[in-house]
This record gives structure tokens, C-alpha cells and sequence, in this order.
């Protein structure tokens, strides 16, 4: 791992990745018991409030000590202490480990081929870049929803992302050889597809300044 990619010193790494493994098989399993009420034309988060109520009713089985939690919202202040915006997070782990706990944000985004700008947007990526989540944290995930295979929007969300102009935008940072999108992943190598790593303002990043992104993808019916 490149020193770029520090965030599981940051954070207790195999927590982290347990929680995201989990939240992967439990997708799967979500869609064995209930593939009617898994599918692709179901609102998102009607599937995200499914999803967490099986995360915490297994969670036992998962051997983590931390909570799950779905569409927890959090208030925001400007510095004249005027109401700045109110945000939802789809699912949230966090921590109940004493010491260095961790917030885990899963941001989920319903995957077509006009949904690229969306899942790379102001209510997407940008919401660990310049938005408010994730906040003092070195590790989040995109969450894409696709309609059988994941492979098509996979390849459009790259494409878009090697554009210098969204790469800007998005604050992203290259690894020691220059590159951009980790693919595979480095951060989650059994669930991710690719990392990408960005740039945060000073009071919303953690010390080492970047917050990496690991970008995953659950497919579900029609």
C-alpha cells in the first residue's frame, strides 16, 4: 500500500473492512430471502432502509460491536451560526470501540447509462470532497446499484473520472506511480472494484489531509 493510501492508519483497518464485507454479503442474502422486493425499479431508498433493517438483525453474526444506521440526518452550521443545509446519509457504520472509533458512509446511487453525472456529482463524490460527509474521516464508500451486470457503468464512471477536468474537480490525487483510479482496489480488495483518493479542506479531512473512496457495486433485478 502506497503511503497515498494511509487511511488504515488512521482508522482500525480490519473493522473497517469486515463492516464493508459484511454489508456486501448481506446484500446478497437480502436478495436470496426477498428478490421480489430487491429490485432495480424499487425507489433506492426504500432498498437502503431494507438493507440496514438486515444489517442489524444479523448483526451478531458479523462479530462487529458497532451500530448500524440508515438515514441519519445531521444539521450543519455556517460561522455566523446560520442554518447551512441538512443532510441524509444512506447507511452508516460506526464504531463502538473505545478509543480511535470510526464512521463508515455508505452513499448509494442507483446506476444507469444517463446516471454517471449524478453518481460523480454535488449528491455523490462531491459530498466526501466539498460536501459535509464523512467529516475527520479517511475512508468512505460510493455504492453503485446496477441493473445485472455492474460492468457497463463501471466503465463509464472511469472514463469520466480520467477526464483532467472532473479529476479537478473531484480534488483527486494520483498514487506514487500517477495513477489516478486504483483498479482493483487497494482499500477493500474483495468487495471494491477501484479507490479513488481526494483532496479535503482542512476542517473536514483528517490529518493526513485525503479521504479515499472505495467504489463498490451490488447488482439487483428488474
Amino acid at each position: 500500500m502506497s503511503n497515498n493510501s494511509s487511511w488504515d492508519k488512521l482508522i482500525p483497518a480490519d473493522e473497517a473492512r469486515v463492516a464493508i464485507e459484511f454489508l456486501d454479503r448481506t446484500w446478497k442474502r437480502l436478495i436470496e430471502l426477498q428478490p421480489d422486493k430487491v429490485r432495480y425499479s424499487e425507489h433506492e431508498p426504500k432498498l437502503t432502509e431494507r438493507l440496514c433493517s438486515y444489517l442489524s438483525a444479523f448483526r451478531a453474526e458479523s462479530g462487529l460491536l458497532g451500530f448500524w444506521g440508515n438515514e441519519n440526518q445531521s444539521t450543519f452550521y455556517d460561522e455566523n451560526g446560520e442554518l447551512e443545509n441538512r443532510i441524509k446519509k444512506d447507511i452508516i457504520y460506526q464504531s463502538n470501540v473505545a478509543g480511535n472509533r470510526i464512521e463508515l458512509v455508505f452513499e448509494f446511487k442507483k446506476l444507469s447509462r444517463s446516471s454517471v453525472s449524478a453518481y460523480l456529482g454535488k449528491d455523490g463524490m462531491r459530498r466526501f470532497v466539498d460536501g459535509n460527509y464523512s467529516i475527520g474521516q479517511p475512508l468512505a464508500l460510493m455504492v453503485g446499484i446496477t441493473k445485472d451486470s455492474s460492468k457497463q457503468s463501471v466503465n463509464a464512471i472511469c472514463k469520466s473520472l480520467e477526464k483532467p477536468s472532473v479529476r479537478s474537480e473531484l480534488e483527486m490525487v494520483p498514487n506514487d506511480v500517477g495513477n489516478y483510479i486504483r483498479r482493483p482496489s487497494v482499500a477493500v480488495e474483495k468487495v471494491a472494484v477501484f479507490d479513488t483518493e481526494h483532496r479535503r479542506s482542512p476542517d473536514k479531512a483528517p490529518y493526513n489531509g485525503k479521504i479515499i473512496l472505495a467504489h463498490m457495486f451490488l447488482e439487483c433485478g428488474k
